[in-house]
């Protein structure tokens, strides 16, 4: 699909002024401005992110009393079973509330992370029987799920269990009736902060603990140590879980990236070697988002996320590296099914005619695995910008995963096609579903229905929205410099792109990767030549003849190799120039 290019229109008297005050070259002046931001302090606040900015765990809805019967349970040495999803994020959180507890002194504290195959997502009955067979009247503790769990919080009481949930996904017309409930959204919140991922939930609880074992109102030096270490997971979670990294959650990604690169923890250390990180290479989100988390979610993609709870928690180096390689492994496996599974649900969408009039997009195979699906669903968005369910078909039930566009909630889409429906749940922008595989008819056209109603044509188009226009003499190591500094980026604060028009391709382009998928393009405007690479272009934009004038779109990095640093452009788009 075509891309329309819109470049964002910016106030001159702004950025000039902001330049002078806040002593910045004008294009950094000029993209805080677009955020903005206006004065050299918000400048400074904005690129330093200071922890203190963090707020107080005592605003989050229902922390109190979570950390309070999680502290009677630790005195009444109690069992306590942390239950998380399956993702990223659920893996993340699990491990802070794990490694909490145990610095708090649990003497029996456990996790239990759901098969994704043979459980699905979310609380279910069986685990709860099990756990209430294993540890019995044990405080059970969610993270990143259960805000949909009404009969199984019902059962719960029934076993003699005591339920506590954590979770950030979309709140249903009923809450659960759990023994606490720890939601930022939750009826009556004012908590600042909406878009908290499952392990920011969880890290919040963690803080509210370390304060009852400190003076009540800080954390033990242990604990504060602990929590600062603790943000690895939570940036981590934050990215993977494509929530805004805005706000309190830039907060945490800038100061969680800073202890990765410092300070990691064995697991991470190991999961980043294997990871294939050169030593020159900073971690930032582009980084964990594409290489680091994706080994974390292939656990429980492929076999069971337990595997990464165990890499993250495990202080036997040896242990470490052995799991390490198996999530790239497992990983590895993932990246060959999905590729598969992506060609062959364009195939099916090219003989039911193309997109066609289609709004809403539903494919479905028998031979799908469960655990890539939502993946699919992300590259065929990609594709033909499209909200889309991609399903898992087995013979008496079937499980999809959705992905959606700017301008349709998700959520509120599946709402609509509930009647066809056994459960879903999920966000805006991502949701699972499992249905009856022969409701898949009715449930693919009630889908499309509900998005022709909600989506109009303009959020069909594929817009890419570019800060500003340049010319790449414009863009020194030091202006390329200071724009790193505005970094973290995600979801809500993007990596500033940039516009180029008239260069030229300076000579014959190069490609490269294991299957020449990207391609390296060096060009020229004027008397300045910049090198720049298309990750996953080498196809489309390998075989431009040298000469070729055209207008790029791209963001401006820093490559170093071999003790040197130049700036590089990172392509989004290209157009031939007629």
């Amino acid at each position: 699909m075509k891309s329309r290019w819109r470049v964002k229109p910016h106030d001159e008297n702004r950025t000039r002024a902001l330049a002078h005050e806040a002593r910045l070259p004008a294009l950094v002046a000029q993209l805080l401005v677009g955020q903005g931001i206006e004065t050299a302090d918000q400048a400074l606040d904005f690129m330093t992110n200071r922890i203190k900015t963090l707020h107080d765990p005592e605003l989050l809805p229902g922390v109190v009393d979570a950390a309070a019967r999680i502290h009677q349970a630790i005195h009444e040495e109690r069992p306590i079973v942390i239950y998380g999803d399956y993702d990223v994020d659920g893996v993340c959180g699990v491990t802070i509330l794990w490694s909490c507890l145990r610095l708090a002194g649990a003497k029996s504290v456990h996790y239990y992370i759901p098969h994704r195959i043979e459980e699905g997502y979310g609380v279910n009955r069986q685990a709860l029987e099990a756990i209430a067979q294993e540890h019995p009247a044990a405080l059970v503790v969610t993270v990143d799920c259960g805000i949909s769990a009404l009969e199984e919080a019902r059962l719960a009481r029934t076993l003699g269990l005591e339920l506590g949930i954590t979770d950030h996904h979309t709140i249903g017309p009923e809450l659960p009736d759990a023994a606490v409930l720890v939601h930022p959204k939750r009826p009556g919140s004012t908590y600042p902060n909406t878009d908290l991922c499952g392990a920011g939930v969880a890290f919040k609880l963690a803080w509210e603990i370390g304060k009852r074992f400190g003076d009540g109102k800080r954390a033990s030096p242990h604990m504060r140590d602990f929590l600062i270490h603790a943000m690895q997971y939570v940036a981590i979670a934050t990215i993977a879980d494509i929530v805004p990294v805005t706000g309190e959650n830039r907060v945490l990604v800038k100061h969680g990236l800073a202890g990765l690169e410092s300070a990691p923890s064995l697991g991470f250390q190991a999961l980043i070697e294997v990871s294939g990180k050169k030593p020159s290479r900073r971690l930032n989100t582009g980084y964990i988002g594409f290489r680091v988390a994706p080994r974390i979610n292939a656990a429980g993609r492929m076999e069971r996320a337990s595997a990464a709870v165990e890499l993250l928690t495990t202080d036997d180096p040896e242990r470490a590296y052995t799991i390490a390689r198996e999530l790239d492994e497992f990983n590895a496996r993932r990246q060959e099914i999905e590729r598969e599974t992506v060609r062959q649900a364009h195939e099916q969408i090219k003989a039911d005619g193309g997109v066609g009039s289609r709004v809403g997009l539903v494919v479905a195979h028998r031979d799908w695995h469960p655990g890539v699906i939502g993946i699919v669903a992300s590259r065929l968005v990609e594709t033909y910008h499209r909200p889309t369910i991609v399903i898992a078909l087995g013979d008496q039930l079937a499980q999809g995963s959705g992905r959606s566009i700017k301008g349709l909630n998700l959520h509120h889409a599946l709402t609509a096609c509930s009647s066809e429906l056994i459960t879903f749940g999920g966000h805006a922008m991502a949701a699972g579903v499992k249905l009856d595989p022969a409701n898949l008819a009715n449930f693919a056209r009630a889908f499309d229905e509900h998005c022709r109603q909600a989506v109009s044509p303009e959020q069909l188009e594929h817009v890419i929205s570019i800060d500003a226009e340049v010319t790449l003499t414009s863009l020194t190591l030091g202006v390329v410099e200071k724009i790193a500094g505005l970094e973290p980026h995600g979801v809500g604060n993007p990596r500033p792109l940039f516009l180029a028009t008239g260069v030229e391709v300076a000579s014959r382009p190069r490609c490269v990767g294991s299957a020449g998928e990207h391609v390296q393009i060096p060009f020229r405007q004027g008397e300045c030549s910049v090198r720049s690479i298309g990750f996953g272009k080498g196809e489309k934009w390998g075989s431009l003849e040298p000469g070729t004038r055209v207008s790029i779109v791209f963001h401006a990095s820093i490559n170093e190799w071999n003790g040197l640093r130049d700036v590089q452009l990172e392509l989004e788009d290209l157009e031939i120039e007629s």
